[in-house]
C-alpha cells in the first residue's frame, strides 16, 4: 500500500505521539504523586493534662512586662505527646469565676499566623496581657484565666488569676498574642 505525503505525515505524527506519551507520563508526576511529596503539617496539638501523656500543655512563666494598666505574661505551650504537632494563630482566652461560669464572654482564638511545629518535648510561646479590671469597670470579679488553643474547644487552665468585668468580652481584661516558636524569655520583647 502506497501512502501519500499527507497520509505519511499523519502516520508519523501518531507514531511519534505514541512514543512520547508514555515517556512524558513518567517524567511529570501526577497531581496525586505531587501532593504526596508536598510538606504536610503534623496534626493540630491537642489539649493535655500535665499528668497525662499526649497533647500540648499550657503553662505560665513569670511576668514578662508590667506597665501602668496591666501585666504581660509569657505563656508556654509544651508538646507532651510522642509525635510532632502543629499550632497556628492566637489562642482564645477567658476568665472563669468561682462558680465555673465565664466572667464576660470568651475571647475567640484565631487561626491566623505562621504554623509552629512542635516536636515531642518542644515549647512554643505567646504573650498574654492581663489589664487592670478596675480601670474598665466598677465591680470586677476574681477568677481563673482559661486558655483555648487555636482549633480546640476545651479550655486549659492558664495558671493565672485575674479580676474581670461581667458582661464584657474576655471580661474586658485579656489580650493574647500570636503563637511563636521557642521558649519565651521574660522581660524581653519577642
Amino acid at each position: 500500500m502506497k501512502l501519500s505525503g499527507r497520509h505519511l505525515t499523519v502516520a508519523l505524527a501518531i507514531a511519534g505521539a505514541a512514543i512520547l506519551l508514555p515517556s512524558m507520563a513518567l517524567a511529570s508526576p501526577s497531581r496525586d504523586a505531587a501532593s504526596a511529596h508536598a510538606a504536610v503539617a503534623p496534626p493540630v496539638c491537642g489539649n493535655a493534662h500535665p499528668a497525662l501523656p499526649g497533647g500540648a500543655f499550657v503553662w505560665a512563666s513569670l511576668p514578662g512586662d508590667g506597665f501602668a494598666g496591666g501585666v504581660g505574661y509569657v505563656m508556654e505551650i509544651t508538646n507532651e505527646g510522642r509525635h510532632a504537632c502543629s499550632l497556628r494563630g492566637v489562642p482564645g482566652a477567658a476568665v472563669q469565676g468561682s462558680g465555673g461560669h465565664l466572667i464576660g464572654s470568651k475571647l475567640p482564638a484565631s487561626g491566623t499566623g505562621p504554623v509552629v511545629i512542635l516536636k515531642p518535648g518542644a515549647t512554643a510561646h505567646f504573650l498574654l496581657t492581663i489589664h487592670i479590671a478596675d480601670a474598665v469597670c466598677l465591680h470586677p470579679v476574681g477568677g481563673q484565666v482559661l486558655i483555648y488553643l487555636p482549633g480546640q474547644r476545651q479550655a486549659q487552665n492558664g495558671w493565672q488569676s485575674a479580676q474581670a468585668c461581667p458582661g464584657l468580652r474576655d471580661g474586658g481584661v485579656l489580650e493574647a498574642g500570636t503563637i511563636q516558636a521557642g521558649t519565651g524569655v521574660p522581660d524581653y520583647n519577642v
